[in-house]
Formats: C-alpha cells, sequence, structure tokens
C-alpha cells in the first residue's frame, strides 16, 4: 500500500512536471514569435529610415549641383554704357589732378566685372582639371568615391558633386548597391577624355 502510494505520488509528481514544462514551452514559444516579429518591425523601419536619408541625400547633391550649375551659367550684368565725353570747353577750368587720375565713368564697374569673369574663368578651369585628373584615375581602375576625395583632396561636398556631374553626363558609372559607391570610367568617358 505504501508502494501504491509512492507510485501515485511519483505519477503526479512527473505529471505536474509535464504540465509544467508544457506551459513554459508554450510561453517560450509566443515569447520567441513577439522577439522574431519586432526584430522584422525594427528592420523594416531602420531600411525604411535608410532608404529616406538616401533619397534626401540625393536631394541635396541635386540642389547643390543645380545651385553650383545656376551659379556657373549667372551672367554678369552687362557694363553701363560710356558716355560720349566731350572735349572741354574753352571757358571750362582744368580738371584737377585727382579727377585726371580717377577712371571714366562706368569704366570702374566693367573693371569690376572683368575681374568677376576672370575669376569665374579661373574656377571653370580649375573644374575641368579636376574632372581630367577624376577621369584620369578612373582610367586605370574603378574607384570609390572615399578614395576620389583622397586623391583629389577636395572637400566631400565637393567631390561628391563632381561625381555626380560626370554621372549624369555619362562620363561615368556608378555602382550604388553599397557605400561608398565605386565609380567607373564609361565609354563615353575615354571618348572625352582622349578629346581633351
Amino acid at each position: 500500500m505504501d508502494g501504491d502510494l509512492i507510485t501515485y505520488f511519483a505519477a503526479a509528481l512527473v505529471g505536474a512536471f509535464v504540465v509544467l514544462s508544457w506551459a513554459l514551452l508554450s510561453k517560450y514559444r509566443n515569447l520567441t514569435a513577439k522577439v522574431a516579429e519586432s526584430t522584422e518591425l525594427a528592420r523594416g523601419l531602420w531600411n525604411e529610415l535608410d532608404s529616406r536619408l538616401k533619397k534626401q541625400d540625393e536631394r541635396i547633391l541635386d540642389v547643390l549641383t543645380r545651385f553650383e550649375v545656376y551659379e556657373s551659367r549667372r551672367k554678369p550684368q552687362p557694363p553701363a554704357p560710356l558716355a560720349a565725353e566731350s572735349p572741354p570747353s574753352p571757358s571750362s577750368p582744368p580738371p584737377s589732378e585727382t579727377e585726371a587720375k580717377r577712371l571714366p565713368k562706368g569704366e570702374e564697374e566693367r573693371m569690376k566685372q572683368v575681374t568677376t569673369t576672370k575669376a569665374a574663368l579661373e574656377a571653370r578651369t580649375e573644374l575641368l582639371a579636376t574632372e581630367r585628373v577624376v577621369l584620369q584615375l578612373l582610367l586605370e581602375r574603378p574607384r570609390t568615391s572615399v578614395e576620389i576625395k583622397s586623391l583629389i583632396k577636395k572637400s566631400r561636398e565637393h567631390s561628391a558633386r563632381l561625381m555626380k556631374e560626370l554621372f549624369e553626363r555619362r562620363l561615368v558609372s556608378r555602382d550604388d548597391r553599397k557605400k561608398p559607391f565605386v565609380y567607373e570610367l564609361t565609354e563615353e568617358g575615354r571618348r572625352y577624355l582622349s578629346a581633351t
């Protein structure tokens, strides 16, 4: 009788252990499913945020490029027409030394515009030289945007605008599957490089 009581007690204990194990295992499965669901949700949020940031970066670069193009296309103000100078009348007093040294009307403005135009031309010439250097580097082998930036010793923004412009002109191709982008010279870029 004592043996039967011990057997019943052991069976009840094993049954309770099985029920408790089943309950804990069920709870563990529910928690695992919730963790997997929240991980998937977090991954989706991260991907969405990453794609939006990429779009914003592209928009910023596009705006910067448009601004640069606008500045380069902006024409200087036409110079003021020179007033026809009449010879001094015999009754008028001779001009003072300061008036004699002063430039004619409108000539000062014209000199400022020539200086501004010269500076813009020098900047454009430097840009073309930088384009050629980048295309020569890409002729050797494909390079990342970080490599190009460090080799031409320009700011990240300047390098990004330059590479975007070269990409839009189809002189280079861009592998944007990973960051930083990898740029490669296109056939059109090779023709452009050989022509310059």
